[in-house]
């Protein structure tokens, strides 16, 4: 696994759909207020210190509930001097839920939102380059599955073994020769869209996801949405092969490029995903016509059991009824139940 010279790309990030990357956690009700459309990101601590107010705030968090204090918070905060960032909100179910939660102070409903990563300096939300190399790493292992020995049972119910087998130990570990550098996004880069479930079977119940924070992509905004990184690699030996940035670049799209039309022709061409396969042309016809310095890869939250899991070794996690494993793959999750997450190219151009 020996590496060479390190080789530095600048590379242009090709957004097609819209991108989550998951925290962990989701916005606390009393930090953020809706107004015009948009999610304004507040300071209550400091609007609380500085409020003439004070008094009669101290007051309804003593003695009312969680939804009075949300409502009070709502109506009275200044947003033009204790915003610390705003979002732009495409999903009408969250203005209404909002509206109605504020209006009604009603308490079974938090209105939790997801949000993108953020810096601790700026408070700007970013794409991690965690992500991004997470992605190569699953696209990269699909291309030594045979190379490596992998069989189906190694991608079990209890944890990954194929990770050792194709990489090594975690001293061993060859990825630590490629790095991304986080992405950061503008202020008005990043949308909050409703996640809706889409399935193959038109009269199945949907699941309720919730509203979820992502950068924008091509598909939504209808004109090309691109960022700039730096990726570092420094080419290695695995299982006889050189994985220098032409190996990666075909690994990628030999891994994501049939997944996207795969999933547009069993999902979407199909009556009820009309729009869906409509709204997706446009990225079809870019990927139809991908040049070689380019890459496909999918990113981020609701990427999916087939583009996070191997080929041939696939044997994802599932509910069991009766003893019996429930059937997989039967469902997507798409922004406002039209446009499908995490799909990007890089560019190493």
């Amino acid at each position: 696994m020996k590496s060479g010279k390190t080789e530095i790309y600048s590379v242009k990030l090709h957004l097609l759909s819209p991108v989550h990357i998951g925290t962990g956690e989701e916005l606390d009700p009393f930090s953020y207020v809706i107004r015009d459309n948009y999610l304004h990101l507040v300071d209550t601590g400091r609007w609380a210190a500085e409020s003439k107010e004070a008094a009669l705030l101290e007051k309804t968090i003593s003695t009312s509930g969680f939804a009075a204090v949300r409502s009070w918070i709502s109506r009275n905060i200044d947003t033009s001097l204790y915003s610390i960032g705003r979002i732009e909100i495409r999903s009408k179910s969250l203005l209404d839920t909002y509206r109605y939660s504020i209006e009604r102070q009603d308490a079974r409903n938090q209105v939790l939102v997801s949000p993108l990563p953020r810096g601790a300096a700026n408070g700007k939300a970013y794409i991690p380059g965690s992500s991004l190399k997470g992605a190569v790493r699953t696209a990269l292992a699909n291309a030594f599955v045979q190379a490596a020995g992998v069989k189906s049972e190694d991608g079990g119910r209890k944890r990954p073994d194929y990770n050792e087998k194709i990489f090594g130990t975690i001293r061993q570990d060859p990825l630590r020769n490629l790095k991304f550098r986080d992405v950061p996004l503008p202020q008005d880069a990043t949308v909050i869209f409703e996640a809706r479930e889409f399935s193959m079977k038109p009269d199945k119940r949907p699941t309720p996801k919730g509203y979820y924070e992502a950068a924008s992509g091509t598909v939504d905004t209808g004109k090309p949405v691109t960022y700039e990184t730096t990726i570092s690699l420094s080419p290695f030996s695995l299982h006889g092969k050189i994985v220098n940035c032409a190996f990666l670049i075909e690994a990628l799209n030999a891994f994501y490029r049939p997944k996207f039309f795969e999933e547009r022709e069993k999902f979407y061409a199909r009556q009820q995903g009309e729009a869906v396969y409509k709204a997706t042309a446009p990225l079809a016809k870019r990927l139809e016509a991908l040049i070689p310095q380019e890459a496909l890869v999918r990113v981020g939250h609701f990427s999916h059991v087939e583009c996070v899991t191997l080929d041939g070794v696939r044997r994802p996690m599932t509910r069991y009824v009766k003893n019996r494993p429930l059937p997989w793959g039967t469902t997507r999750t798409l922004a406002e139940g039209l446009y499908p997450f995490g799909w990007v190219i890089l560019d190493f151009g």
